[in-house]
């Protein structure tokens, strides 16, 4: 019979030979994203008109599991910021009462020493404000549509001249670019459209599916999460427990073929109790050891399951007002509230319901279910 000692060691053993994304590989993909979209972007430029349409960045923005030190054993996924301007205007975010938490409306604002009479789009004399706004609002999904417009001719452009097959899939809210290394290798990037509005923050295009009409722009804290993350001590079992979970949640399907912890619940809910256990613990709890790793990832499963009972898992950035999630620009999160996304307006009870029964059976029966992978 095993000791708890052999179970520990099973557990970091799992990790290297089960989760841990190949360290040589993830950089070797990552360059190959970060120059195919580098070329796309550059020839979707040749085709911008000047002064009508948002103006590309020239710096791309990485995000996401692969640039935090969170990438797991599975598909190649990578996201992309891509911020956008304009020379002409100021984009202005705006909340209030009608606004929900975490998203922002966009004011268009001409420059003070550009003021001039509106004019009225046609054919023959379009403007960047007729084609685009609504009300004096930048509309998110014109402007993800003109992306996808201008990415696509840029494509039939640079085809035959790329080193890889790459195609497009997927519309709103993200446009993924698949780049096709070989016939069972590919890696998928998601091109997610931001505007910088301050305080470090950047909105995205991703309207809120409840009200698209509304025309709001969804708050991004994707460069404070990498910031966080990447100041954690690299001696330290953090990142390994927190992409164990996210491997058991992601492979869960293998196991329970209608798992709702694996499609009802997403990596975000993860990282969010994640960052409420650091709050909680002592850096000493976190030192680099099977018995803390096994301790810790009980702790952090136990958060969700409590947090899944009790319909509650708090946002970790709005209305937060511990010193980690005070990073965020205290001007901008000022006013914000405490947003739950466990709420019944974002979650299905018996979709929360049926995730926690299957968390708890995982951690009830840690040692079985990783012999199964």
């Amino acid at each position: 019979m095993a000791s708890g000692t052999d179970h520990l060691d099973e557990l970091d053993q799992f990790y290297k030979k089960k989760v841990e994304f190949p360290p040589k590989q993830l950089e070797g993909h990552i360059n190959t994203a970060t120059r195919e979209v580098g070329k796309l972007l550059q020839e979707m430029k040749k085709f911008q008109k000047p002064g009508l349409e948002p103006v590309i960045a020239d710096n791309i923005i990485p995000t996401g599991s692969s640039y935090e030190g969170l990438k797991v054993r599975g598909e190649m996924e990578l996201d992309f910021m891509i911020p956008l301007s304009h020379p002409e205007f100021n984009f202005v975010p705006l909340s209030h009462a009608s606004v929900p938490g975490g998203y922002r409306q966009l004011k268009v604002e001409r420059h003070k020493q550009l003021q001039k009479p509106q004019t009225v789009s046609t054919p023959s004399n379009p403007s960047f404000e007729n084609e685009f706004t609504e009300g004096g609002f930048l509309i998110p999904s014109k402007v993800y549509h003109w992306f996808q417009s201008l990415a696509d001719r840029a494509m039939n452009s640079i085809r035959d001249k790329v080193r890889f097959p790459v195609r497009f899939t997927g519309y709103q809210p993200a446009r993924r670019l698949v780049i096709t290394l070989s016939p069972d290798n590919e890696i998928y990037v998601d091109l997610v459209l931001a505007v910088f509005i301050g305080d470090g923050l950047y909105v995205v295009a991703k309207p809120l599916k409840m009200a698209p009409e509304l025309l709001l722009w969804r708050l991004s804290f994707s460069v404070f999460e990498k910031d966080i993350l990447n100041q954690l001590p690299s001696s330290s079992c953090h990142l390994k427990t927190l992409k164990i979970l996210k491997y058991l949640r992601e492979h869960d399907t293998r196991l329970e073929e209608t798992s709702q912890f694996a499609s009802g619940i997403c990596s975000y809910h993860l990282k969010t109790a994640f960052f409420h256990l650091l709050t909680r613990t002592h850096p000493t709890q976190w030192e680099d050891t099977a018995k803390n790793l096994r301790a810790r990832l009980d702790d952090l499963m136990e958060l969700l399951i409590k947090g899944m009972e009790e319909g509650q898992l708090n946002h970790f950035f709005l209305g937060n007002k511990s010193s980690l999630a005070k990073k965020v620009g205290a001007r901008s999160m000022k006013s914000e509230a405490v947003l739950n996304l466990f709420d019944a307006k974002f979650m299905n009870a018996t979709t929360l319901n049926q995730a926690k029964g299957r968390l708890i059976i995982i951690k009830s029966s840690l040692p079985a279910i990783l012999k199964k992978y």
